[in-house]
């Protein structure tokens, strides 16, 4: 399923996210295409139209590097949660 994050990636990504200008970068432009470097397969293989993780990680403004480091447990818990395709993800500052 496209919206399933192992445990594994979303570390990956709240790492890059809290300390990565240039993924940060990437990721405030195209959320698939971040989650698609960092390994994620179902990012990997989407066509542009189709729906996954990424249409919910999108936001105007990304939360500072330091804030996503200080709500790092809840931005976990929130990632990894089955409930994740219906409720958007609090990335945004």
């Amino acid at each position: 399923m496209a919206f399933q994050l192992s445990e594994q990636l979303v570390d990956k990504l709240l790492d890059k996210l809290s300390s990565d200008n240039e993924f940060r970068a990437v990721f405030q432009k195209n959320p698939r295409v971040a989650l698609a470097y960092l390994g994620h397969e179902a990012s990997t293989t989407a066509d542009i139209r189709e729906k996954g993780a990424w249409t919910c990680m999108q936001c105007k403004q990304l939360a500072s590097p330091e804030a996503i480091k200080a709500s790092r447990d809840e931005l976990r818990k929130q990632l990894l949660s089955s409930k994740v395709q219906y409720d958007p993800i609090k990335l945004q500052a």
